[in-house]
């Protein structure tokens, strides 16, 4: 299967490769034509650089939006009518810096980034909140874990994005837990109760049990 990924930053970069190495091929785009170059070159002959956001959906079955939230609407409107019949899966979390550096939250208080991203699609896009469950660091360290995989957890509101989506996370290595609909997908992102938690499945299924 193939999978876009736009957007080669450190998450990015990290979901590229671990998505390589478990048989997905790979077009991959960025507003840094360089960053995109330099990362295909990495992972060899599973992954290409395409030309533009447009062109890396082309033979996509999937794509990953791996970008800043701040930057996620202007990525979709460019290339919205492509996105139409397609998995897309989305790491953002709603945040930002401000001039002191300081994280700030973008969003109000109980309103999840999955709901606003829903809102930004087109009719027929398929969207699954997932692969920003786990900072950069602990997606690379947590990948493959034996003798029990690690999970990430996920959030959509539509069954075949689901399927597509576990289809997805397995390849990366973990063990897929869905959430709930995209609703719950605030549970997913930095200050909710399931970011950065490395567990196993059944830990996984008793956390969500107990929210």
């Amino acid at each position: 299967m193939t999978s876009a990924i736009i957007g080669t930053g450190g998450l990015g970069s990290v979901i590229a490769h671990q998505l390589a190495s478990g048989g997905e091929t790979l077009r991959l785009s960025s507003a840094n034509n360089e960053s995109a170059r330099t990362l295909a070159a990495q992972i060899g002959r599973a992954a290409v650089a395409a030309a533009d956001n447009r062109d890396a959906l082309q033979g996509a079955d999937a794509v990953v939006l791996a970008l800043r939230f701040t930057a996620l609407k202007g990525v979709i409107d460019e290339i919205a009518d492509p996105l139409s019949d397609k998995l897309v899966v989305v790491p953002s979390n709603p945040l930002a810096t401000d001039a002191q550096g300081n994280l700030i939250h973008l969003l109000p208080k109980g309103q999840s980034s999955g709901e606003v991203v829903a809102g930004w699609l087109p009719a027929g896009a398929r969207l699954a909140m997932a692969f920003g469950t786990l900072s950069a660091d602990l997606f690379e360290s947590s990948s493959n874990r034996s003798p029990e995989p690690a999970v990430l957890f996920y959030a959509t509101d539509d069954d075949r994005a689901g399927e597509e989506v576990e289809r997805l996370i397995r390849t990366a290595g973990f063990e897929p837990v869905k959430v709930g609909g995209i609703e719950q997908s605030g549970r997913l992102e930095v200050g909710g109760d399931l970011h950065d938690l490395v567990v196993g499945p059944a830990e996984a299924r008793l956390l969500i049990g107990g929210a």
